[in-house]
């Protein structure tokens, strides 16, 4: 780090650059991995897909259900006025014929019900669920791994935004002072106006330069705590680097990812619902059989009520085959292939987007790798050329205004090294956790 003098800054920016540096020495300091754990057991959006996961698992419990026979009670009671004495006694009750001519008839039925073969189509409903269930867990994953990403681009941008407002409130101390020199020179006669008032406008852009860094940082910050649900001190949190190496990164293939596992899932659960919905075409067997209690009286209600005792049971098969429906399957087959072909193509889609991201990072890793390296190169000579600059001055051989000029030089190279430093820790990040796999989501 270059030395700076602070005694020519105006008040207003002294007292913003204290509290930068009070808050680095004693904010609190916090790393990505932090936020991450907070923003994993705390996010709302994750909390919602936990959610709908216990829905679909309620729901496979109700298609469980289908397999079991079904018992119902029921129970009717009326009044039978015969208008033609010469009909014949047989009556019915509800949908049972009781053979009575009684004006007061009750009866209680227990009905059983069971689907016996209907060719596996219980079973496909019951596959489509779990693969609906697996879909939604590998959606909780996907989700906790777009909030790590939309994490980790508030946190590099903060970042930035802290590094460019603590270098650049250094360069305007110095380019306080060089404008100062550069008044004294213009009064000797040895500098022009248009150099003075050069200087002067590039203190006002640095002024609103760092004016900006330091509303996206209370932004980015702001942020953070939305997504972490850690409340973050604007003065006091200072974030630590990520310090995220290319050999921390394991690849692997788009087919490992939780989306594509996702997009598998979807396809057989789609398979299975253009299976089910072939087999609705075919009969269905089932077993029924009913027990029926009977009371009757011509004159008392409550008697007939009170009369109720066993009358008769039955018991028997039936098939049922729906034979035309108004073309309704081959329109629904049509569209379920189509839904079928739709996911075909997300899942082609969502791979060459994967394989076109891990090229770019990769791409961008190397070129920041190399930048990085002569970045350094440029900064080490810089520093060799201000101390050669702050012995010529000693003898007498250069002026101030070439050593603030080559200590504005060297702060700018610290800047962008910094800033290349830290985009490359965000690259290497982002591809660690674009091929995270499975087993790095937080279990719930």
């Amino acid at each position: 780090m270059f030395n700076i003098n602070h005694n020519e800054v105006p008040m207003k920016q002294t007292l913003f650059l204290t509290t930068c540096m009070v808050s680095v020495l004693c904010g609190s300091d916090i790393t990505f991995t932090e936020l991450q754990t907070a923003a994993s057991a705390n996010s709302h959006r994750l909390k919602l897909r936990t959610i709908d996961t216990s829905i679909e698992e309620a729901r496979l419990e109700s298609v469980y259900s289908t397999l079991y026979p079904q018992l119902s009670l029921g129970y009717n009671g009326e009044y039978n006025k015969m208008l033609d004495p010469s009909s014949p006694g047989s009556i019915t009750v509800g949908d049972t014929m009781i053979n009575t001519g009684a004006k007061y008839k009750d009866s209680v039925s227990f009905r059983l019900n069971y689907e016996l073969y209907h060719f596996g189509t219980t079973l496909k409903q019951i596959e489509m669920s779990k693969n609906e269930i697996a879909a939604k867990k590998l959606e909780i994953c996907n989700e906790e791994t777009k909030l790590h990403r939309e994490l980790l681009d508030h946190y590099a941008s903060a970042q930035k935004s802290q590094s460019e407002y603590r270098y650049k409130s250094q360069m305007h101390t110095l380019r306080q002072e060089l404008y100062t020199l550069k008044q004294r020179l213009y009064l000797a006669g040895k500098e022009s106006r248009v150099s003075v008032g050069d200087e002067a406008i590039r203190l006002i852009d640095l002024e609103r330069d760092i004016e900006r860094s330091h509303m996206s940082y209370d932004e980015n910050l702001i942020a953070l705590t939305k997504l972490s649900h850690i409340e973050l001190n604007l003065k006091e949190t200072q974030l630590l680097p990520l310090n995220t190496t290319s050999e921390e990164i394991h690849l692997q293939k788009f087919e490992d990812n939780s989306q594509a596992r996702q997009y598998q899932e979807k396809i057989l659960q789609k398979n299975s619902e253009i299976s089910m919905n072939e087999r609705s075409q075919l009969p269905v067997i089932s077993m029924y059989s009913n027990y029926y209690l009977y009371g009757s009286d011509p004159n008392n209600a409550y008697d007939a009520f009170g009369s109720i005792k066993p009358n008769s049971w039955n018991a028997g098969l039936s098939v049922r085959w729906n034979l035309f429906e108004g073309f309704k399957y081959n329109h629904e087959s049509t569209r379920l292939h189509y839904e079928r072909d739709r996911i075909y193509e997300e899942y082609a889609l969502a791979k060459r987007e994967f394989d076109a991201n891990t090229q770019t990072k990769l791409e961008h890793l190397n070129r920041l790798a190399l930048l990085t390296k002569n970045e350094t190169e440029a900064l080490n000579e810089t520093k060799s050329k201000l101390m050669m600059t702050q012995r010529l001055r000693e003898q007498g051989e250069a002026d101030a205004v070439s050593e603030v000029s080559v200590k504005l030089e060297g702060l700018e190279r610290e800047l962008t090294l910094q800033s290349e430093t830290i985009q490359h820790a965000y690259e290497a990040k982002s591809l660690k956790l674009q091929h995270e796999g499975t087993q790095q989501c937080t279990p719930r």
